[in-house]
């Protein structure tokens, strides 16, 4: 039998069965997610004289959105189209051993896309992963990408992180924080015989400076902010109002579908798939919320709908984009000339937490309202709320 130019074919992405119709209420993207999909190719065999068949998934079908699952499985394609053509060998694990001692073929590019591709079968969430990758590709961008994983010392890595401190005037905690992302970055291909040492472990650390985000607003620049968004934007007010009011994540009430609503028994469901927490609770609705919700009308809307859908309407068929909400705010706060001071969309549940503390509310109950799993996890507010801490009682007499 002929053997093939290459021992393999170039993996394809193939997305299951064929749709051949959409139920209502659904559409055609989503009908696809879910479906079973998988990458495809063929390696060569030497002992058959077969090509054989792989069709790996790396557990990627446990995503249902369709923008989500396409994205994470294009980047599986490519990162198995890379190994292949490095000269990975699915047949042999010995031969995969060898490949990894061939440091020399595998350059900073092609680690971060192997690099990627271990955080997504692992599970990491795609924001801490959009973190560690920000990092990862300064550092390629500082050296170029067909620099050889193996010509990088202790001095390149002392070198960038001192030039990005030096030029892009990073802080201690910025600093350090590229400092494990790159280490993490390295020890992976430690781990996997890509290179023999990680080039990270004896570089230095800086002294922290801590910088508290999520400050509670002053009383005049709260009003400042309110006043701006009652005026401009609406569905900025909205927003952080039910944070306020609810103490729900902002990524939670991105997803907060008509459905989990129940305004007869003033209830809002966090369903588990979206929680932070991973339970599924219920969240009071406050009278005053209850004031902002009722115009919506929210019955006329199909339960699919999400409450802050739509930045001109409010409540629409599609969920927000992640970054909406938080470029409204900041907007807001540039606007006020308040973008120094620390301000974020979690500021709004700080601030609930300290109303409710000076309202009388236990720290059990502020547990509860947020949802908390433990009092500890609540105790993180303390640092906020010791701030209102005033007495005049008299201290016991000795």
């Amino acid at each position: 039998m002929e053997i093939p130019d290459l021992p393999y074919t170039i993996p394809r992405l193939f997305k299951g069965k064929k749709i051949e119709s959409v139920p209502k209420g659904s559409t055609w993207a989503k009908e696809e997610a879910l479906q079973s999909w998988y990458v495809e190719f063929f390696f060569h065999n030497p002992q058959t004289g077969q090509m054989e068949r792989f069709r790996p998934t790396k557990n990627l079908n446990r995503i249902k959105d369709p923008h989500e699952k396409l994205k994470h499985f294009t980047r599986l394609c490519e990162a198995y189209t890379v190994a292949l053509e490095g000269g990975w060998n699915p047949l042999d694990e010995r031969s995969n051993e060898e490949l990894k001692k061939q440091i020399s073929s595998i350059n900073l590019l092609q680690a971060k896309v192997l690099f990627e591709q271990y955080h997504i079968a692992k599970g990491t969430r795609e924001k801490s992963r959009r973190s560690y990758l920000s990092k990862v590709n300064q550092f390629i961008s500082y050296y170029g990408e067909d620099k050889k994983v193996t010509d990088i010392t202790d001095y390149e890595i002392t070198d960038f992180l001192n030039t990005m401190e030096r030029n892009e005037k990073w802080v201690g905690v910025t600093y350090n924080s590229a400092r494990i992302i790159l280490n993490n970055y390295f020890r992976y291909l430690k781990v996997n015989k890509y290179i023999p040492v990680n080039p990270v472990t004896d570089t230095e650390t800086r002294t922290k400076i801590k910088t508290e985000s999520h400050q509670i607003f002053s009383d005049e620049d709260f009003k400042k902010i309110m006043v701006w968004l009652k005026k401009y934007d609406p569905y900025c007010l909205l927003f952080v109002r039910m944070i306020y009011y609810t103490c729900i994540r902002p990524k939670e009430l991105r997803y907060l579908q008509l459905r989990y609503i129940d305004l007869k028994r003033n209830v809002i469901t966090v369903p588990a798939s979206v929680a932070k927490n991973k339970k599924s609770l219920p969240v009071h609705i406050d009278p005053s919320l209850l004031k902002e919700l009722k115009p919506l009308k929210i019955a006329t809307y199909p339960d699919t709908y999400y409450l802050l859908g739509s930045t001109t309407s409010i409540v629409g068929p599609e969920r927000i984009g992640e970054n909406t909400p938080y470029n409204k705010f900041q907007k807001c706060l540039e606007e006020t000339n308040l973008l120094n001071k620390n301000y974020t969309l979690y500021s709004f549940k700080h601030l609930s937490n300290v109303q409710k503390f000076k309202a009388g509310w236990t720290l059990a109950e502020i547990c509860s309202a947020n949802r908390h799993g433990s009092l500890a996890e609540t105790e993180t507010y303390l640092k906020d709320l010791l701030k209102f801490v005033k007495t005049d009682k008299v201290i016991p007499k000795i």
